[in-house]
């Protein structure tokens, strides 16, 4: 029976194998459990946070698709007053860019946040224009100040929000 402090079905996997591999080698079933316990995320991947009586999950540090689509389904899954998505999108994605910016609009269709925040951008117009070729539900919003948005966070999420932030867009990408 192993509990730990991950968030998402993609980490199931990985504290299986963790588990299995221990268990191999002679660590006992409690001595495994005691210690998947004590497992926590990295700062700014999957982190869980609250401001006030909302939980924020941080996923800043993530930049790559399966990653967006690992916490957009996490996302889904979860029971909230509010569901929240926060993205710029992904950088350094070559000729790949339009492709995965679609996958990233059709999953967040398929789960239906009620607000999506965008981050303004150049994948800003990439996104939006899928959210709207697949009849997203949701309201979105587009920000074109990160920093003020971040910094003022507290104002905008209410008791029993949910809000996901994923990937960092770095000034030396606008």
């Amino acid at each position: 029976n192993i509990t730990s402090q991950l968030l998402g079905r993609h980490q199931i996997a990985p504290l299986a194998l963790a588990a299995s591999l221990a268990y191999s080698l002679g660590v006992s079933a409690r001595q495994i459990e005691e210690g998947i316990k004590e497992v926590v995320p990295f700062a700014h991947r999957m982190q869980l946070l609250s401001i006030g009586s909302a939980q924020i999950i941080d996923d800043t540090y993530n930049g790559n698709l399966e990653g967006s689509l690992a916490g957009i389904a996490l996302l889904g899954e979860l029971t909230a007053k509010r569901k929240i998505y926060v993205t710029p999108g992904l950088v350094e994605q070559g000729s790949e860019k339009i492709a995965v910016h679609e996958e990233i609009a059709q999953a967040l269709v398929e789960t239906s946040p009620d607000i999506l925040i965008l981050m303004k951008n150049s994948s800003t117009d990439i996104i939006h224009n899928y959210l709207e070729k697949y009849n997203f539900s949701g309201t979105i919003k587009i920000e074109s100040d990160p920093l003020r948005f971040y910094k003022n966070l507290e104002h905008f999420v209410a008791k029993g929000d949910v809000v996901m932030m994923q990937n960092d867009w770095t000034d030396n990408y606008n």
